[in-house]
């Protein structure tokens, strides 16, 4: 660790950078980034030192220093720019419209899925291995990445029992069971290494998840919730 003289140092030379040189400063940062996320996803952060780090992206240590205090700096910084670039995109934004609700919960959850399938189960496993030494670590990714994912899935559900299509008495609850439907276990697998799950696996996650998740908060027709029948069939009886 730095010691305090040193950090003053540090940030006193890192607000010069900012002010006087930040295109540079910028371009410094990211290849810094880069060579932690190579080094922290490819050994692990304890391997990982401040050292190897400035060899990989081809700087100073001080330079180095500019830019991040330390290691567990560095690690929080790397978190949050990973949730940001392949955590889970946009789940879902308010388009003003009529919702289509199948098809909208569908594409929730195919976004929500695909972004495992390229470089979240990396970050997961990272975070996993460090968050019950620096709480922060997991403080930073619960609400870069599940805790956004759920607010934009409540969101949706909030839009969606305004045009009177669901009836969720707790939509924070609702949002994360919905997510929990559609994911499984996979997650779970993936971070234990075991297999990749197939395209048709994935398919059946969504497609089950939708179905158990409308048969719970999915508004009927009250005649339909009288009977359990179908208005319109029983119509067509008479």
């Amino acid at each position: 660790m730095t010691t305090t003289v040193h950090k003053a140092q540090m940030r006193e030379t890192k607000g010069l950078a900012d002010t006087s040189q930040k295109p540079r400063a910028r371009a410094k940062h990211s290849q810094i980034l880069d060579s932690a996320r190579v080094l922290f996803l490819d050994q692990g952060f304890d391997a990982t030192s401040m050292d190897a780090i400035a060899r990989e992206a081809g700087v100073s240590k001080a330079t180095l220093y500019v830019h991040f205090d330390d290691k567990d700096d560095l690690l929080l910084a790397l978190v949050n720019e990973e949730c940001k670039r392949f955590g889970p995109k946009t789940l879902w934004r308010d388009h003003g419209g009529k919702i289509d609700l199948r098809a909208e919960l569908h594409a929730i959850g195919t976004t929500f899925l695909e972004a495992f399938l390229e470089r979240g189960l990396a970050v997961h496993r990272l975070v996993m291995s460090c968050a019950s030494r620096y709480p922060r670590v997991a403080e930073v990714f619960m609400k870069s990445g599940p805790e956004r994912c759920d607010a934009e899935v409540a969101a949706f559900l909030r839009a969606a029992q305004a045009q009177g299509l669901v009836d969720v008495p707790d939509v924070a609850m609702a949002a994360t069971q919905f997510l929990s439907l559609i994911q499984g276990k996979e997650i779970l697998k993936w971070a234990l290494s075991m297999k990749t799950p197939s395209p048709a696996r994935h398919r059946a996650l969504i497609e089950n998840g939708i179905k158990v998740f409308l048969a719970a908060y999915e508004r009927r027709p009250a005649a339909a919730k009288q009977t359990g029948r179908n208005p319109a069939k029983a119509s067509a009886r008479r």
